[in-house]
């Protein structure tokens, strides 16, 4: 599972540069060659990229949602922590939209909420949640240990 979570960053990353930097390339009149197995990429419009890198965050964060529940569910038994984990990652993408939302609502701080939801979500497209929540919950099963034994 670590292996395949390491591959889904890996490959998550190529794809989220090399879109950046057609839209850069795009934005500052120059020219990017893509290597050829994701070359249909400069052939789609600028929104369509824009509007792909959106449909692609979805993707990946449900990718390492997914990812997150068969190892949690491998590592612990009972449902709740499969719950929480599911909880952790809506609770991302709750307040991800919420400073969306709100740099809509006030445009002078739109950029700022913009990227701290950027910031957020790539956080739920990563191993970083994961790697918050599994020593929460080792702790969390001592502690459970220590009051059903004493």
């Amino acid at each position: 599972m670590a292996i395949l979570a390491v591959i889904t960053g890996y490959l998550r990353d190529t794809i989220f540069k090399t879109i950046n930097a057609i839209l850069r390339a795009w934005d500052l009149d120059q020219d990017y060659f893509l290597p050829p197995f994701i070359s249909f990429l400069q052939n789609l419009e600028y929104q369509t990229l824009v509007n792909l890198k959106w449909l692609l965050t979805l993707f990946f964060s449900l990718v390492y949602l997914g990812l997150s529940i068969i190892i949690v569910k491998t590592l612990f038994k009972g449902n709740k922590y499969e719950r929480i984990t599911v909880f952790t990652y809506l609770g991302v993408f709750v307040v991800s939209a919420g400073f969306i939302i709100s740099g809509y609502v006030f445009k002078n701080n739109a950029e700022k909420m913009y990227e701290f939801a950027r910031y957020l979500m790539g956080m739920a497209q990563s191993p970083i949640i994961l790697m918050i929540l599994i020593p929460t919950f080792k702790l969390m099963e001592k502690e459970i240990d220590k009051t059903t034994s004493t």
